[in-house]
């Protein structure tokens, strides 16, 4: 009987299968934490860049570490000689207007496509994956043409009307629509509710971690856009960030610590959205893509 115990008490050995799904998960944390590094990376060489002097960014051997971690003369620099402040606002402004009517467009659009019937339906949403497939160039001279002659060159509303409409954002809003039982609204419609008022009584707030994620990506690529509002601005008081930055450079010599540090510039208000919002931006990036 005491050596059945200690038999029974001793410690059972791993089988094979078990140290294989610990390997297999500790190799897949590997290669996650590289894939980490790669990403991090070149943010970090970024920031610590903007931080070296024009001597530091090209001598040789290249070092990753400034000599001094306090030095903020690029900055100084870009905030001295431009109007960095100005920048900042037509970014504001221009992303604004753009990200907010894309939401409720494409809220709308999802909820339609994803909860109403009516003819056409498969059709309409086929020709908006169609154009989310197509690059922005393909579309960009004659949206010029047609901006154009409305008057709308060197404007607000035209360098941020391309976003409103957001192929991207209705589909994410369809596949999350999809998700919501229809109870929840068929309840509403047997009470004499209208689509609208069912829309934002009971569809909007369910919508909301989606919404979120939208908002987050649209924020990028209207923050981030170059191509459009170069050629949609005259005057410099009409720049983006991202333009008016760019004219740090020129043909006979480049500044990388100056350009490095306009980058982490423009880097700063994405970083701080994302932070604040990214709980609601797993959920729902979770919630938009599991449903076909």
């Amino acid at each position: 009987m005491a050596t059945s115990a200690r038999v029974a008490a001793r410690p059972r050995a791993p089988a094979f299968g078990e140290i294989g799904k610990i390997l297999r998960r500790e190799l897949l944390n590997l290669v996650l934490l590289i894939g980490a590094v790669a990403m991090l990376g070149p943010f970090l060489w970024m920031v610590f860049t903007s931080l070296k002097r024009p001597d530091e960014a090209v001598r040789l051997p290249i070092t990753f570490l400034p000599d001094n971690l306090l030095n903020f003369t690029n900055y100084q620099t870009i905030f001295a000689t431009m109007p960095v402040g100005r920048f900042l606002l037509n970014s504001t402004i221009v992303t604004i207007l753009g990200v907010i009517p894309s939401l409720v467009l494409s809220a709308l659009a999802g909820y339609a496509f994803a909860k109403l019937e009516f003819p056409g339906k498969e059709v309409c949403f086929i020709s908006i994956l169609a154009v989310l497939m197509l690059p922005f160039e393909v579309t960009f001279l004659p949206l010029y043409i047609v901006f154009s002659k409305f008057g709308l060159i060197n404007t607000y509303v035209g360098i941020a009307a391309p976003e409103v409409f957001s192929p991207l954002g209705i589909f994410l809003m369809r596949q999350f629509m999809q998700s919501i039982p229809n109870d929840y609204l068929d309840a509403g419609r047997i009470d004499g509710t209208g689509e609208l008022e069912l829309f934002w009584r009971i569809a909007a707030p369910l919508m909301k971690p989606a919404l979120l994620t939208l908002t987050i990506i649209k924020f990028i690529f209207s923050w981030n856009s170059f191509l459009w509002p170069l050629v949609m601005t005259r005057d410099e008081s009409m720049m983006t960030l991202t333009v008016g930055l760019a004219n740090l450079g020129n043909e006979f010599y480049v500044e990388y610590t100056t350009l490095t540090a306009a980058a982490a510039i423009t880097v700063v208000p994405i970083l701080i959205l994302y932070f604040i919002l990214q709980r609601q931006v797993m959920q729902g990036m979770i919630g938009s893509g599991v449903k076909g």
